[in-house]
């Protein structure tokens, strides 16, 4: 009968130790207690010989905890990838680059949001459709792909998170290719032995393939989840160009000799889309 009792109080005790909560915290440490509260800043809990005293530990510290009746429970800290902050924001863009007529191009984005922080957007350019400032005639088209981060703060404060979901400074990496035609002019010279003199004018339909990886950074405002305005400046690497024929529609790329490839530009659009 002793042996029973005995058994039947060790089995309690195991019974007891096994629907104990833990606390997992980032280092890994456990901590077996009993929690009592799973507050905004804190998690509260008491030891199992002593519940009269409370213990509170930052949730900052704290990975996870698994209750004793198997629940397990992630605790979230970085309240920018939350996405449930953004619940009733618009996700989606479309803009147009503001300034773009001007060179010669017309340009149009669709951007959209993934999760919080990132983004991606699309680009897709007619060239010719605008001043023609060059007198060249252009006729193509151009397309560009990038992918948006956009900055997180240095520190973090309580409850922090973007105040919209497409609005930010960002880092974008984007692949940029161009097609296009134009009309090239050249003069024919000869020498006499007092001077150069212009011959004759020729002009000839040319066409151009150009391709470019760059960096952009830039800077996006959204006013009341209607209006946008989209800021950048990228630099990167160019092919293409053999000869610098002074081409920005959409972006410019040098000669082979220093393939540098440059893009900026002043968007407005409208955000749509929950």
């Amino acid at each position: 009968m002793k042996r029973i009792s005995a058994l039947f109080c060790l089995l309690c005790l195991t019974l007891a130790v096994f629907a104990q909560d833990k606390i997992v915290k980032k280092t890994g440490e456990t901590i077996h207690c009993k929690v009592t509260e799973l507050g905004a800043l804190q998690v509260k809990y008491y030891y199992d010989n002593n519940d009269k005293l409370i213990f509170g530990i930052d949730n900052a510290l704290v990975n996870r905890i698994e209750f004793g009746t198997g629940e397990v429970v992630t605790v979230e800290n970085n309240t920018f990838d939350n996405p449930e902050f953004y619940a009733n924001q618009s996700v989606n863009a479309l803009k147009v680059n503001f300034l773009s007529p001007l060179f010669g191009t017309t340009e149009l984005v669709y951007e959209r949001s993934i999760k919080p922080g990132r983004s991606w957007e699309t680009a897709l350019g007619i060239v010719g459709l605008g001043n023609d400032v060059q007198d060249i005639e252009p006729r193509g088209l151009y397309g560009k792909f990038a992918y948006k981060f956009m900055r997180s703060p240095d520190y973090y404060m309580h409850r922090m998170h973007y105040s919209h979901i497409l609005k930010g400074a960002y880092i974008a990496p984007e692949i940029a290719l161009r097609y296009m035609k134009y009309m090239s002019t050249y003069y024919d010279y000869y020498y006499d032995s007092s001077s150069y003199y212009q011959s004759s004018r020729h002009s000839e339909k040319e066409s151009q393939v150009t391709f470019a990886i760059m960096l952009k950074f830039g800077k996006q405002w959204v006013f009341d989840d209607a209006f946008l305005v989209d800021t950048y400046f990228g630099v990167g690497y160019g092919i293409g160009a053999d000869e610098y024929d002074g081409l920005p529609y959409g972006f410019i790329v040098a000669p082979d000799e220093f393939p540098i490839a440059l893009t900026g530009g002043i968007r407005i659009g409208w955000v749509f889309g929950k």
